[in-house]
This record gives C-alpha cells, structure tokens and sequence, in this order.
C-alpha cells in the first residue's frame, strides 16, 4: 500500500501523497476563531520535530497521509488513514484549515476518497471518531453514509477552556462535555461504513 501514488481529483479537491513540504503549508494556516472548533483543530509537528514525525509516519504500515488540495493547487486540508488492519478496515482523519470549513470541501473529499478506500484498496470498513459538538462534521459523514455504533467520553484535560459554553451560542452542546474530578470530558460519536453499504449508496439503492 505504502508504494502507490495517489492523486485522486474531486469536484473541488484534489487528494494526493502528503510530502514533507506540506507541513510548512499548513502551518501558514489561520486559527479556529471559533473556540467550539478550536478545540479539535489538531495540530500536526510543523516546523519543530516535523521531519522525524513525518518520516516516522511515512515508515508505519498501519497509517497513510494525504494532503487536501483546491481547485488552484492551494493545500487546505489534510486526511489520514490509522490502525490499518491488512486490507480488512483502517480509521480515517480529516481535518481543515478554519478559512475552509463549512464551504463543502469535507463532504467533496470523503465522497472522492471512499472509491479509492473501497475499490482500489479494496476495504470492507471505514472507521472514524467524531466529537458530538462538532455537529458540523457529525452531519457530513451521514451524508457520506457513516452510521454511529457507539459512543464514549473522552478526556480532554484539565485545562482546558471550557467558558465559552456560559454563552447562550453554545447552549445546545453543553450536554456533551462533563466534568469528572479534574478532568473535562466530551461524548465523542464511533462511526462506520462497510464496502457494501458504500456501493448500495454509491448505485443509488434502497
């Protein structure tokens, strides 16, 4: 798997091979100004410590790494594959720069990349994990046809900052963060889609 170049062509995206060049791109990057979203915008080792993460990924069978391309070449997001098992099922990233969030661009480069998961590579499943807050995300993969199987809190630290959910815009998420001693949790959504689900939606069948 780790042989093949990929260079798949969306509507409105391009995904292909992530190189190391790539890292200095997205560090360019705006900030979520939004603190609801900062709060998954992971950061990759950019400039510090980026080449030894980088080449350790590239060199792990168990993950894959593509950049997300516009139409004019310009880098604004990025998608991972982890915890691949043969060719039975690995867990998909996604993530966008924020001047690029909500505009399409994530439904556009999971519909382009799903034929290449399932055909080319020849998966049966497709795995992700989603925060339920992060209702935009959670409404672009059942689009895409992911369905949820479950769902756990996760920690995500003492200190982080929670005080933004005091604002009456936030209201309707508050019932997915909890505090547990110290800690701060969030209810994050497990999701899936199997090949054959996939090619029912894909021939547009019940």
């Amino acid at each position: 798997m780790k042989g093949r170049r990929v260079r798949l062509v969306g509507r409105r995206v391009v995904i292909r091979d992530m190189v190391r060049e790539d890292l200095e791109r997205m560090e360019e990057w705006a900030p979520f100004d939004d603190p609801l979203y900062a709060l998954w915008d992971v950061q990759l080792p950019y400039t510090i410590g980026g080449d030894v993460w980088f080449t350790s990924y590239a060199n792990d069978p168990t993950r894959r790494l593509y950049a997300i391309e516009d139409r004019f070449g310009q880098v604004i997001g990025r998608m991972s594959l982890r915890e691949i098992e043969g060719q039975t099922s690995a867990r998909l990233g996604i993530g966008f720069g924020a001047q690029w969030v909500g505009q399409g661009y994530g439904t556009d480069a999971i519909e382009t990349f799903l034929p290449h998961f399932f055909e080319t590579l020849g998966f049966r499943t497709l795995y992700l994990d989603v925060a339920a807050p992060n209702r935009r995300a959670v409404r672009c993969y059942e689009h895409c046809g992911f369905q949820r199987i479950g769902m756990r809190y996760r920690d995500i630290g003492f200190d982080t900052h929670l005080d933004f959910l005091a604002d009456d815009r936030y209201r309707d998420v508050r019932r997915f963060f909890r505090r547990r001693g110290s800690v701060n949790e969030v209810l994050f959504y497990e999701m899936k889609l199997d090949r054959a689900d996939w090619i029912k939606r894909h021939r547009g069948e019940d």
